[in-house]
């Protein structure tokens, strides 16, 4: 389903149930329904509006450009270092350290997973950081960095999960 629809259905219905109800108890049952309804369609419009434009243009901001790709709050990338497996995963640790207030929750170096978590802060009630790392052979290591909201329900990060992506791609292509 579309950002911009999932942004208007969760704000509006509830607003619209919630006012449906308020003037239900103090006007009646038929002025209470259709009130309701024009209350959340009004809500989750101006949601839509204003919560889908301060997504699109952070998220301008930090990729340059809003593609499809860069928009979701799920964010993956890949990328391949001139590096050992060794090395390579001890950059990919050390690179949470970019992160504000990231710390590793599982770390297995024989199957290359790390998963870290960021805490809450005014973008997203969290972060889950996961690194899934391949040797190619004894100088070339393949890395994938994802970075999602912790909780299912988010459905716009203003561009964070982009952002730590971004951050972990670059410090580990500098550190070649």
């Amino acid at each position: 389903m579309n950002r911009n629809l999932k942004i208007f259905l969760s704000s509006g219905i509830p607003f619209g149930i919630f006012m449906s109800i308020l003037f239900s108890l103090c006007y009646g049952i038929n002025v209470g329904l259709s009130g309701g309804l024009i209350s959340g369609l009004i809500f989750g419009f101006l949601m839509f509006i204003i919560l889908g434009f301060l997504h699109s243009r952070a998220v301008e901001k930090i990729a340059g450009n809003s593609s499809e790709e860069s928009m979701g709050t799920c964010q993956v990338r890949n990328t391949e270092l001139q590096l050992p497996y060794d090395r390579t995963f001890d950059l990919c640790i050390k690179s949470l350290n970019l992160i504000s207030r990231c710390r590793v929750q599982e770390e297995d170096r024989s199957h290359g997973k790390i998963i870290a978590r960021s805490s809450i802060n005014w973008k997203t009630w969290g972060d889950t950081i996961s690194f899934d790392i391949t040797g190619i052979s004894d100088e070339r290591t393949a890395v994938t960095v994802s970075s999602r909201p912790t909780s299912w329900s988010t459905l716009v990060d203003y561009g964070k999960n982009l952002e730590n992506v971004k951050i972990i791609i670059s410090f580990l292509e500098k550190s070649r």
